[in-house]
């Protein structure tokens, strides 16, 4: 009787493994250390881009994917076009190279103040900013140029914004997540053409204007 008694205080003693409690509305996501150290460096980078990972990293290949997933399910990264393969995480539909930036959330997250602006410079997915003095922008111009004719290519609207071409890429990508249109075909020369085919309407009255101020 003494060895039974003395088995059922033990097991009463043992307790049972206690399950996590719900983070709270609100509160921070929990992290893996991979996912701050990913974080952290984005925020002390200039381009504020995720990739490419840090030496510390451990995580590789299909481990690091499902990591930068997580992080974009969970909104503290937003995709941008990128110009080289390392700053790619994957490719988009025009077989153009897609990276991620660390969004105001992933700041907050990670127990940082959000930067004035929080966005990556441009050329690396953020389009231009307005001009100072009130003069017409370079997205205007930008549209002006894709509203009129056939179609521009994207070495032709470099040279006449006087930016790099995956600047002009991430201009257009920024434009279709504004609500345009924009088709993509080739020219006589076989040349890939954009040229918008439908405007966002608070744009339009910018690129009319743009048009005659560029002569275009």
């Amino acid at each position: 009787m003494t060895t039974s008694r003395s088995k059922t205080t033990s097991r009463a003693k043992t307790s049972t493994p206690a399950t996590p409690a719900p983070a709270p509305p609100g509160a921070p996501p929990r992290l893996s250390d991979a996912a701050l150290l990913l974080l952290g460096q984005a925020a002390a980078r200039e381009d504020r881009l995720l990739l490419p990972p840090p030496p510390a990293l451990r995580a590789r290949g299909s481990a690091l994917q499902k990591v930068l997933q997580a992080l974009l399910k969970a909104e503290l990264v937003v995709e941008v076009p990128v110009a080289t393969e390392a700053q790619s995480w994957r490719s988009g539909d025009d077989g153009e190279r897609i990276g991620l930036v660390i969004a105001a959330e992933g700041f907050r997250a990670i127990g940082l103040p959000v930067p004035a602006p929080a966005a990556p410079a441009i050329g690396q997915g953020a389009l231009p900013a307005a001009e100072a003095g009130g003069r017409t922008t370079k997205q205007a111009v930008l549209i002006a140029l894709l509203s009129e004719g056939a179609g521009v290519s994207v070495p032709a609207l470099a040279e006449t914004l006087s930016w790099q071409n995956h600047t002009v890429r991430a201009a257009l990508t920024g434009l279709r997540q504004k609500g345009h249109q924009l088709a993509r075909t080739k020219d006589a020369a076989g040349t890939t053409v954009y040229r918008i085919t439908g405007q966002a309407g608070a744009d339009a009255a910018g690129a009319t204007g743009a048009a005659a101020a560029t002569g275009a």
